[in-house]
This record gives structure tokens, sequence and C-alpha cells, in this order.
């Protein structure tokens, strides 16, 4: 009897764990922006959020907003689980509290909105007009990060209980979602401070068959890399992830060579086995995470 009255507790404890988990996420639709088309975004707000009304957060924007908190809206049916990995850190008292922001991507646009805008504009005349044919849409990334920095934000800081400046502002993302993060807080370094880079798609394309423009990412990189900021790297070695360490140990030695101090103000790993999905970034997310927001 003692042992059934236990497991009722335990699915009452999580029950209302998740019902909980539910009432802190809120969805939301952007609409009118000068920049882009209307934008979906879910914010996450942190476990003490409604028993602290005297305290403010830091905030992690995040790419790929649906791939972050419910299976069924993924590509491949398992999700970030972002929710859950926050409140356990949370709880285990292993990072700061703070609001996350999921924005969505722009399906069959995602490429164009994250794509480097700056690196499309140098490349040769031929590998440009083959990237756009290939996407279909042209590259739009320097109006969605406008879209973030000037709109997005501005209704996020207006709305909940942010810390809104540079020190407490991040951006984060997988594969495509890397890649955009990794250059915005080159493109803005006074608003965030650092950036989340999974298995950063430095390749561009899907079989690493544009080295070209792979390269001028690198350039790009070296070129505008600010200083005193936080980078975190990673990558697997399966999938799409097999491609991208000749590429990570560039950027690792111009962080290196510009003064970062691994460990310290940027972090690189490799992760044997891990492929190209959300199954495996849930997995490390507690590494990143402890690196922005780490108590110790």
């Amino acid at each position: 009897m003692k042992k059934v009255s236990i497991i009722l507790i335990l699915i009452v404890m999580v029950s209302f764990k998740e019902n909980q988990q539910k009432e802190r996420l809120l969805k939301s639709t952007f609409e009118n922006s000068e920049f882009i088309e209307s934008k979906d975004y879910q914010v996450y707000l942190p476990i003490s959020y409604d028993n602290k009304p005297e305290k403010c957060y830091p905030v992690l924007y995040q790419m790929d907003g649906q791939n972050l908190f419910v299976d069924s809206l993924t590509y491949g049916g398992i999700s970030w689980q972002f929710n859950r990995v926050t409140d356990s850190l949370t709880m285990l008292n292993q990072i700061e509290e703070f609001i996350l922001v999921g924005i969505n991507h722009a399906g069959v646009k995602r490429f164009s909105e994250y794509m480097p805008q700056k690196v499309v504009e140098v490349i040769s005349e031929e590998y440009r007009d083959s990237l756009i044919k290939r996407i279909e849409f042209s590259v739009y990334s320097d109006n969605f990060l406008e879209f973030l920095i000037n709109e997005l934000k501005v209704e996020i800081d207006n709305t909940y209980r942010t810390l809104d400046d540079t020190e407490n502002t991040y951006i984060g993302g997988s594969s495509m979602g890397g890649l955009i993060s990794m250059y915005a807080l080159c493109e803005y370094p006074d608003i965030f401070k650092g950036a989340i880079c999974m298995s950063t798609h430095w390749i561009v394309s899907l079989d690493n068959s544009t080295p070209e423009i792979a390269m001028e990412i690198q350039k790009y990189f070296a070129n505008n890399l600010p200083e005193n900021k936080k980078f975190y790297f990673d990558h697997g070695t399966e999938g799409l992830d097999q491609y991208y360490e000749p590429y990570q140990k560039m950027a690792d030695s111009v962080l290196v060579k510009a003064g970062y101090k691994k460990g310290g103000s940027f972090l690189s790993k490799k992760f044997v086995g891990h492929n190209h999905n959300e199954y495996y970034w849930n997995k490390r997310l507690d590494i990143p995470l402890k690196f922005m927001f780490g108590t110790d």
C-alpha cells in the first residue's frame, strides 16, 4: 500500500511540474515588422518569475523556436526539451535563471534568414547565383537581425522583467541557427554578451561541396571578431557534423590569436558519436548553459 502511495505522489508531482511548465511557456506573434514577415515566438519564464516580482532576468534568444519544446513540431519528432533542461539545472543551482525567447524559423526561407548576409555579398557572382538558385530565395539575415534587435528585443524588454543590458543578453542556436548566432554577436557586440553555437553549419551545403563559401565565413569571423565576449562552439562526428571539425579548428585558432582563453571566454568541444539532431543537442545542452549562466 505504501508503494502505491509513493507512486501516486510521484505521478502528481510530475503532473504538477508539467502543468507549471506549460503555464510558463507563452506563445506570441510579432505582427507588422518593418523588416520581415510576421514572426511567431515563445517565451519560457524562469521558475521563480511569479514568486519574485522584484527580480529581473538575463535573456537568451534561441533560434528554431519550433524545435525547442514540443516533439510534434520538430523535423525528426524529438525536441530539445529546453524547458526541462533549464528547470533541472535551475533546481540543482547550476545556472542563474534566465528568460528564454524561442524565435521560430521561417520555414522554407530558414536558410535565407540564417545565412550570414555579408558573406553572401563578398563571394563570387558564380557562387552567389548558385546559392540563391539552390535556396530559391534571397538571403535577408541582416533584416532578420534588425527585427530581432530593434523590434523583438524591445517588445520583450517592455513586456517582461529583463536585464536588458549587453552583459545579460545572449543568442544561440544549432546548425544554421548556430551560424546566425555567431554572425549576430559579430554584428551586434553592443547588444549581445555571448553566443551558443552548436553544430555550427560552417560548410553551408549539405555535402561539404562549397568550401569556398565556408572559407569566406571563416574570413568574416576573423575580420569581425569582437573583444571581450563569450563563444560556445561544438560539433559531433556523425551526419553533417562529420564535416565541421576542420572549420571549427580554424575558428578556434582565430579566437586564440585574438586573445580568447579556452575554458574562460570560449569553449569548443567535440562529441564523438553525436549526430546532427535535437536528440544529441539535448544531451549536451547543459554544457553551454552552464558556461553562459553558470553559478560557479
